[in-house]
């Protein structure tokens, strides 16, 4: 499974508030398969699975092999490329590495309020604060 690598933080705040019924059902989904199976992250800097239900994103081909999608731009990618990278950097992670669920949240416990906030504060949802109590608990 692909994600990438802001959706880490995404998923811990993830509410099914603000988005699209098919967004929501897709990212519960996705949570709910996260949570039982533990499965490999292919950690990425481009649309994943959870991109395929987002309005925003244009889909070349929606036949998926090996759960890798075939997707062209996000109208904002290159802001969404920059907290990819914001988010990577943090974790200490790379993109096209695989990595377990579990894994991955683990490295969340080292992501302060500072960190937190110098690679969210941009987010449209950051105001809300459902990320930010989830990984950091504030």
């Amino acid at each position: 499974m692909q994600i990438r690598a802001h959706h880490i933080f995404c998923i811990q705040g993830f509410v099914g508030k603000g988005y699209s019924e098919q967004f929501i059902e897709n990212m519960e989904n996705i949570i709910e398969k996260l949570n039982r199976c533990d499965p490999l992250i292919e950690v990425t800097n481009a649309p994943d699975c959870i991109c395929t239900a987002c309005p925003r994103l244009e889909i070349i081909d929606s036949q998926s092999t090996n759960d890798k999608i075939s997707l062209i731009g996000c109208e904002v990618e290159t802001e969404v490329k920059m907290l990819d990278r914001k988010v990577a950097d943090a974790l200490e992670i790379d993109f096209g590495e695989h990595y377990r669920y579990s894994e991955l949240l683990k490295k969340l416990k080292y992501i302060d309020e500072e960190k937190f906030d110098n690679i969210c504060s941009g987010c449209q949802w950051y105001s809300l604060g459902y990320c930010k109590k989830r990984i950091i608990g504030i």
